[in-house]
């Protein structure tokens, strides 16, 4: 029922949309640059960390480059960051250097060196001279992956970069680059040839006119990587970079990745880590003129292409640091070594030895970062940078709390929660579904501890959350790891499809290299399709060599990697494939059409990263390709609006390097889609004829796009910097060119949700990251055209029969779209200020919240009006409470009553004894002797309104504590209880009543007061020629 009851109200709001939106060309993104998204974490797990840099001697700031979380900085030990790099155009961070005379200059190079297949690519160097703040583009853009910067000690001037090039395909731009005037010109000193990159630098200390070079050859296709050639190796050079000789006494002639280290205590010493079947650690005594072989122990290297990398220690040049798949520590020269830091994560690529204390390490790795204090016997791991990397992410269907679940890049398959009623979502929140590396997950629609989950290569997993149950309910059950994928008679691509179906909650489809069909949420599966792949042995051999051999199903190929069901019609499927075939069935796998011939201008053999079936018809349809591991990084984007049968290219306004993972039509409006994208996320208003960059997001990679059904949030899932939730999306859903038009406009306010909330921590420091719950109450939004040139623009909350029960106070004024909240609270008796100017003291509270209904909302801006319908809900959990949630607004409303009239009257009071003061206070200063029947009686009156003011309120002494309530605290304690959510108890409804008693007895009295006593006192001042009383109404 709840699915037919979604499936009806998006029906209508296509058709609602449909008809007001008839232009959305005008529209532009930055429109909505005032809507910010929320990262919602997880930051327990961090991505993958590819450099740390710190100030020698300062240890507590680094700088930190990420895979593909953009740049950061803490100068407190991690217990704070700050993102620096978010406004340029990448976010792959291959290397950073901090200038030796000045840290405050810092050179980025963009791109990671780490090759494995899920890398992004950079874009070239940039340089900040200001510690972050700004940067400079500096080009060599085609370097693509950048592995090192080295920044001359004593001339900032000169600076050496090395770029591995293109991981996925030649390209001349590799080798090692050199400027002698800070970037503005280069010169490419060391090159072999458009095949071999610069895989690792670094430069004598004491002689910088002498740098070493690793020399690489690495090439990535989707099915297969080569690492390695006899061409490659160590290469020295003895000025400064402008000539080179290969190094080659005691060095293997086949070489695979090449790192190169000298010793900084005695820069003779000269390490080379090799990805080899010669030996893996070599040392030279006499810089670089011969080497000898140390180790051939595999475990310092562990995968050549994605590790191969060391350390040397500043102060001891036995002492050698191993980044590789567990960090290793040797003490002997690298003769022995052992694992350290087993107590974070594994998979290291970073490491920062404070040459002042070398103590004091910080380590980056897959899971993210940590530091230690003692040489690396125990860590403090850094759990407060989003940086997860996702593959796919799925969400509950609940209203208004809903879980996000996914699966991140070596970080396993992780669940939480976008909102919570705890005060913001923290690292608790989060929990891990399932171990390895994490893709598509989909939880179940009707019982949402039902998860499926996966791993890498089909490894699928069903997980009761509840119970902790865990089973294996892959359709194959053999696994493959370090064997071909010919081994297997299924095939399935490291990132494999798992689908739910939209009609019916227990269906699920996973496509191998045939689509599999569950009808009991992943018990049994059966096959619905033949092979739909090319089936090409060439691509099903072993990956790797000329070296080494490695099969971890990365590079598992001819598999299918998109799947879909049309949303309208039960059964239509639509398959993309990495080896570039598109089908679609229309009978739910009996029949298959291959649709692959009827894409214009697509080079052949495309992977299909993305086929979105429409809302609108089952005939439309739209699809990416994604050509990056072939070295294109152009997006590739299709819509056809006839089956299949011809496709139009929607691509306008797609930077070149924007190649696409998913791209998803609104829900509600078919003209609106998203696109996720290498360089962040687009946009487009009318049906991808026309893409905008969206804002207030960094140019992380967006790899899934999901509408949360019921709760209208954009939900993302981005590899680099975990997942974010725009709240709402109604106006990006309803902007249109006849509403920019108009003068101001206000758009459809989403349901609002009353809910319970409560404290869970406090006094945690400043270390967790909290990510933000959206504001308690009703979003608010509109649209101004220009600033009104009379009056300001005012919010009104009115109630069903258009009584006024709220204004709101600080509306945004200028032109653009803006979002305010109302807190679902009546007028009360606090005063609310345009800006953050705390209310006088003693004012009261705000009002109790409203009861569940309809309301409308009133937006006024100069003459212009218009009203919006607005529903209030309360959460499912409050249901049982409603008929008490009424009581309790009554008595609340009744107490408000009794708080104003109490308050007025205290007002008055006030004024009458100040009044009294002043005309006593007048005499003394003008020598005048008031009578004496006079002065008497105003000593009374103000002894008697000073014990009826100390029954409303305590003195201030400063003191916490040191009374009990008077009858104001008490009115305002028991408006509290009757506001709650779950209306009061029979203790509070009979405090209620012990407090109103006392009310009218304190109110009654001041009440005579003030109509019977001052008025005579104010008499006999008149009677004697003095200034009568000014006594207010109440």
């Amino acid at each position: 029922m709840l699915r037919r009851v979604i499936f009806l109200c998006v029906a209508l709001s296509i058709l609602v949309y449909a008809g007001a939106l008839t232009d959305q060309s005008s529209v532009s993104a930055e429109l909505f640059k005032n809507l910010r998204p929320r990262n919602i974490g997880p930051a327990n797990m961090g991505g993958r960390i590819t450099d740390v840099e710190g100030i020698p001697g300062n240890p507590s700031t680094v700088y930190v480059g990420t895979a593909t979380g953009g740049l950061w900085k803490t100068t407190n030990w991690g217990i704070t960051w700050t993102p620096l790099f978010d406004d340029q155009e990448t976010t792959t961070i291959g290397d950073i250097a901090v200038d030796p005379q000045n840290p405050d200059i810092i050179w980025v190079g963009t791109g990671e060196a780490n090759t494995r297949n899920s890398i992004s690519v950079g874009c070239g160097v940039y340089k900040s001279i200001d510690g972050g703040k700004t940067w400079q583009y500096l080009g060599l853009r085609e370097t693509r992956q950048i592995s090192r910067i080295i920044i001359h000690p004593r001339d900032s001037n000169t600076v050496w970069v090395a770029a591995v090039g293109s991981a996925f395909g030649p390209n001349p731009e590799r080798g090692v680059f050199m400027t002698t005037d800070g970037g503005k010109t280069w010169q490419k000193v060391l090159y072999i040839d458009e095949h071999h990159g610069a895989s690792d630098l670094d430069i004598d200390p004491s002689n910088p006119n002498i740098l070493y070079a690793g020399m690489w050859r690495f090439e990535r296709k989707p099915w297969t990587h080569t690492s390695g050639s006899e061409q490659g190796g160590v290469f020295k050079s003895t000025d400064g970079g402008r000539t080179w000789r290969k190094l080659t006494n005691g060095l293997p002639k086949l070489m695979g990745r090449v790192g190169v280290k000298v010793a900084p205590s005695n820069p003779n010493v000269v390490y080379v880590i090799a990805e080899s079947n010669e030996g893996t650690l070599f040392r030279s005594d006499n810089r670089g003129e011969s080497f000898q072989r140390i180790s051939d122990d595999t475990r310092i290297v562990s995968r050549g292409f994605y590790y191969t990398d060391m350390r040397v220690c500043p102060s001891d040049e036995n002492r050698l640091y191993f980044l590789a798949t567990q960090l290793r520590m040797s003490i002997d020269g690298g003769r022995t070594s052992q694992q350290i830091a087993s107590t974070v994560h594994v998979d290291h690529h970073a490491l920062w030895i404070d040459p002042k204390n070398p103590h004091i390490i910080w380590n980056g790795n897959d899971g993210g970062l940590a530091f230690s204090l003692d040489r690396g016997q125990t860590w403090d791991v850094i759990a407060n940078i989003p940086l997860g990397q996702f593959y796919q992410i799925h969400y509950s269907l609940e209203a208004p709390f809903y879980q996000v679940a996914g699966g991140l890049q070596d970080n396993g398959s992780w669940i939480g929660w976008a909102r919570n009623k705890e005060g913001g979502i923290v690292n608790e929140h989060w929990r891990m579904v399932s171990f390895g590396d994490g893709f598509f997950c989909v939880i179940h629609e009707r019982n949402p501890n039902l998860v499926i989950s996966e791993s890498q290569g089909g490894n699928i997993l069903r997980t009761n959350l509840a119970t902790g149950i865990q089973e294996n309910i892959s359709p194959q059950a053999r696994r493959a790891d370090g064997g071909p994928a010919s081994e297997l008679r299924y095939r399935f691509n490291w990132n494999t499809p798992i689908i739910p179906s939209p009609h019916d909650p227990d269906t699920v489809y996973v496509g191998g290299n045939v689509v599999f069909k569950s009808t009991d949420f992943g018990t049994t599966w059966v096959v619905i399709s033949p092979d739909l792949t090319t089936n090409d042995p060439e691509k099903q051999k072993d990956a790797g060599g000329p070296v080494w051999v490695e099969n971890t199903t990365a590079e598992y190929h001819c598999t299918i990697i998109s799947l879909a069901e049309s949303p309208i019609q039960k059964g239509l499927l639509w398959v993309g494939t990495d080896d570039g075939r598109l089908w679609k069935s229309p009978d739910d796998g009996n029949t298959w059409i291959e649709l692959t011939q009827s894409v214009p201008n697509l080079p052949p053999n495309s992977p299909v990263s993305h086929v979105e079936p429409s809302r609108r018809g089952a005939e439309v349809a739209y699809v990416a390709f994604d050509r990056h591991m072939l070295n294109d990084f152009k997006p590739y984007l299709y819509k056809t609006t006839d089956g299949g049968k011809t496709w139009q290219p929607i691509t306008n306004g797609l930077p070149d390097e924007a190649y696409i993972f998913v791209v998803r039509e609104d829900p509600r409006n078919q003209n609106l889609l998203y696109a996720g994208t290498e360089r962040g996320l687009y946009v487009s208003f009318d049906g991808g004829q026309n893409w905008q960059r969206f804002p207030n997001l960094p140019p992380v990679p967006v790899h899934d796009i999901h509408v949360h059904p019921l709760m209208n949030d954009l939900l993302l899932g981005t590899h680099g910097r975990s997942i974010y939730v725009l709240d709402d999306i109604t106006p990006l859903q309803e902007v249109s060119t006849q509403i920019l038009s108009k003068p101001a406009h206000l758009f459809t306010p989403p349901v609002a949700w009353r809910y319970s909330s409560r404290m869970t921590r406090y006094g945690r420091g400043d270390r967790p990251i909290v990510s933000p719950n959206p504001p308690y109450g009703a979003m608010i939004t509109f649209y101004l055209k220009e600033k009104p040139r009379q009056g300001r623009v005012r919010i009104q909350i009115l109630d069903s029969q258009g009584n006024l029960l709220r204004e709101l106070t600080r509306v945004p004024q200028e032109p653009g779209i803006h979002r305010v909240v109302w807190d679902l609270r009546t007028r009360g008796e606090a005063v609310e200020t345009d800006d953050d100017t705390p209310p006088p003291p003693n004012t009261g509270p705000l009002g109790p919240q409203v009861l569940p209904g309809t309301y409308r909302v009133k937006l006024i801006a100069g003459d212009f009006e218009m009203e919006q319908p607005l529903t209030v809900k309360v959460e499912p959990a409050l249901e049982p409470y409603l008929t008490n949630m009424k009581a309790g607004y009554q008595f609340a409303l009744e107490t408000l009553t009794m708080i104003r009239q109490l308050n007025r009257a205290m007002q008055v009071l006030t004024s009458v004894e100040t009044q009294l003061n002043n005309l006593r206070q007048t005499a003394r200063q003008q020598n005048v002797k008031l009578p004496d029947e006079v002065d008497k009686a105003i000593g009374e009156h103000l002894k008697q309104i000073a014990e009826m003011k100390a029954k409303v309120d305590n003195p201030n002494t400063g003191l916490a504590y040191a009374r009990s309530a008077r009858l104001r605290g008490r009115l305002n304690s028991v408006y509290g209880q009757m506001s709650s959510n779950t209306g009061p108890t029979l203790a509070q409804v009979a405090y209620f009543n012990e407090v109103k008693t006392e009310f009218e007895q304190v109110y009654g009295e001041i009440h005579t007061y003030l109509t019977q006593s001052a008025p005579k006192l104010s008499e006999q001042l008149k009677a004697n020629n003095l200034p009568t009383l000014l006594i207010g109404e109440l």
